[in-house]
């Protein structure tokens, strides 16, 4: 059996996510390195990521599966289809860690200095388009 690396992550809930919705489509699949990037979030760069691999038989089914879910738009509360208030483009990412306030400003250049892991980032949407980056809130 060989498997294939399917995607990587830099946090082992997102694997564990990602996992468990192919696994119920059906598809057997297995986390590596993970309790390498658990113990110390700088070892993420040293050993690739989080690897989430898959049966090479079931490689081109699992990346279908993913390209299928992350295709679909994204929806506000109302269930309209969340738009870039500057493109008004309906491709988005979610969960885009923003540094753009002060406190993420401040924020970097402390764990620049000491060498620990950021600890406040601002959670937005990001435009594919335009590279805007908004609140659901605005």
């Amino acid at each position: 059996m060989k498997l294939i690396t399917l995607k990587t992550f830099s946090s082992d809930i997102s694997a564990h996510l990602l996992k468990t919705r192919l696994e119920s489509e059906g598809v057997e699949c297995f986390i590596l390195d993970e309790n390498i990037v658990r113990l110390n979030s700088f070892y993420d760069l040293a050993v690739g990521g989080i690897r989430l691999q898959v049966r090479e038989e079931d490689y081109e089914r699992s990346k279908a599966l993913i390209e299928s879910w992350e295709d679909r738009p994204y929806l506000d509360e109302e269930d309209r289809e969340l738009k870039c208030p500057k493109c008004q483009s309906t491709t988005v990412y979610a969960g885009f860690k923003s540094f753009k306030t002060a406190a993420g400003w401040l924020t970097l250049a402390i764990s620049l200095l000491l060498v620990v892991y950021p600890f406040f980032t601002k959670t937005v949407f990001r435009c594919k388009e335009c590279g805007t980056e908004f609140d659901m809130k605005d």
